[in-house]
């Protein structure tokens, strides 16, 4: 058994495990000797600094100083210095959480931007007191549970008026993150720093499966420039680049940062957007299976050819994808001799969608198909469950309309190949003929609709449930918005969609269910992250 090592200081600390270690230092997990074995809120994080002669000593030392003197949200807090004989130890607060590099491979633009605003605002604080920083990158920089960054490691920061302790023409920094002038041997000075955080921010964007924004794009490249004078001149400067707006005041920034803490338990963009596409490529495979075999009466391995080929892109080009499906759709159901009705209005409809919706709704853009994922899901008895997925993929204009796009499929649907049984709202309805035209097929649904409002109130139900469920996302609330569309969705299908007491029990059990899934998943995304 490993002996257990005891720090004195102004207390007396355990050193419980190792949480990292750099090429001068190691970094423990510590606890105060005399607080409970089994609480968390007094741990410590220890580096643990060997010295080996009087100037490793002085800069362990120094390095303390400069931490200690700095008290800002976004910088972690270093508690106090402990000299030892052969080692100086750094005691700071522990930031439960992960280096900004893990933390951000579910990023997307919003919380990218958002994770350099903050990086910006502690460096626009330590500046102020005449500190540069000058290894600013994404592992020095850690990102809590909350989504609040604080940086770390001043190990070589400089600080105006002190002696330089490297050799000039010694480029002290991390390979990619050094601004050309130090290679060429000049001082550091905030721009230094401000290249460092532009070159952090090209490091996250290079993990994006898109292009950035333009104003992000343009931040890394000016921030970036080999010239120091065409560089954002200082970090509040680079923050007003970066934000496209003016710097937040010390009020404002406590308001910011209370804004971060309530929406805490927001999905991060970068895994929205996986999961939009994702869905997407499934939708296209499971579509394209479908046409190939029963309509086009392919061969297995056609089929599946064609269902590999559609997966792959519905998640790099959705709304391409998309337009392949509905180009399938359309020959099939002519080979199929159905009328035009069928066969021209529905992917005419649907082609709309796909290109009108899909450019200009956010998240419709990712899954354009959405609308069809009704379907299996009413087959599988969770179409209650369809309005909750995409609310929390989608923001919520465009949960709301693909939730009610979704309805509508689900009924078109029932009416030409299933058996008229509409989910929560009964049936059996009368068959529309194969061989129907484009005006009776207009004037069947109109009349459905007029005769049968009901249809017309699941698609509002949905909408309605989609909305709350996107806006608890986007407010950070997410199961606020799960216990608004659950309750509301309920009632709604209760008062307005389902007349017979079976309906409506089976319409608020599958509710329930699909609220009780989305909720241990949600859950479990959120351990995964924390």
């Amino acid at each position: 058994m490993a002996e257990t090592r005891y720090i004195e200081g102004q207390q007396r600390y355990v050193l419980t495990e190792m949480v990292g270690r750099g090429g001068f230092a190691t970094v423990w997990r510590a606890r105060p000797a005399d607080g409970s074995p089994f609480g968390r809120g007094d741990d410590v994080a220890i580096k643990v600094i060997p010295v080996y002669s009087a100037a490793e000593r002085s800069r362990a030392l120094r390095e303390g100083q400069i931490a200690e003197g700095l008290h800002h949200r976004n910088i972690v807090k270093t508690l106090e210095v402990i000299p030892g004989e052969h080692e100086v130890y750094l005691v700071t607060e522990f930031v439960h959480g992960m280096p900004l590099d893990e933390a951000a491979r579910y990023y997307g633009p919003t919380e990218i931007v958002d994770a350099l605003a903050q990086i910006l605002e502690a460096l626009d604080y330590a500046h102020a007191q005449g500190i540069i920083h000058r290894d600013i990158k994404p592992q020095n920089a850690l990102v809590d549970r909350s989504g609040l960054v604080k940086l770390t490691d001043f190990g070589v920061a400089y600080r105006a008026g002190d002696t330089r302790l490297t050799r000039v023409g010694f480029a002290v920094g991390t390979p990619g993150y050094i601004a050309p002038e130090i290679l060429d041997g000049a001082d550091p000075t905030e721009l230094t720093d401000i290249y460092a955080v532009g070159a952090t921010a090209r490091t996250l964007l290079s993990r994006l499966p898109d292009e950035p924004p333009p104003q992000l794009q343009e931040f890394v490249n000016r921030a970036t420039s080999p010239n120091p004078s065409h560089r954002p001149q200082s970090a509040r400067e680079a923050l007003r680049l970066l934000a496209g707006r003016r710097a937040s005041s010390p009020v404002s920034a406590r308001v910011s940062s209370g804004a971060r803490l309530r929406g805490k338990e927001r999905l991060p963009g970068g895994l929205v957007e996986r999961g939009l596409r994702a869905t997407n490529g499934a939708l296209a495979a499971g579509l394209g299976y479908l046409l190939a075999s029963d309509l086009l009466l392919m061969n297995g391995a056609q089929a599946l050819g064609i269902a590999a080929g559609l997966c792959v892109a519905g998640y790099l080009l959705p709304r391409l994808a998309a337009l392949g499906v509905i180009v399938a759709l359309a020959v099939a159901l002519l080979q199929g001799g159905t009328g035009l009705g069928l066969a021209v209005l529905v992917p005419a409809a649907g082609g709309l969608w796909a290109v009108g919706a899909g450019h200009l709704l956010r998240g419709a853009d990712r899954l354009p198909l959405g609308p069809a994922l009704a379907v299996p899901a009413a087959l599988a008895g969770l179409g209650a469950g369809f309005p909750l997925l995409i609310g929390a993929l989608m923001r919520p204009v465009a949960a709301a309309l693909s939730s009610a796009a979704g309805a509508l499929v689900l009924v078109l649907y029932e009416l030409t190949l299933g058996d008229g049984n509409i989910p929560f709202v009964g049936g059996p309805f009368r068959q529309m003929p194969r061989d129907i035209g484009p005006g009776e097929m207009i004037g069947w649904m109109e009349r459905v609709l007029t005769l049968y409002p009901e249809t017309l109130f699941l698609g509002i139900v949905w909408a309605a449930s989609a909305a709350a469920v996107s806006a608890g996302e986007r407010a950070g609330h997410p199961f606020a918005g799960l216990a608004a569309a659950a309750g509301g969705g309920a009632l709604g299908y209760v008062l307005a969609v389902s007349d017979t007491p079976a309906l409506r029990v089976d319409a608020v059990i599958s509710l329930l269910l699909a609220a009780i899934m989305y909720a241990v998943l949600r859950y479990l995304v959120a351990r995964a992250r924390g």
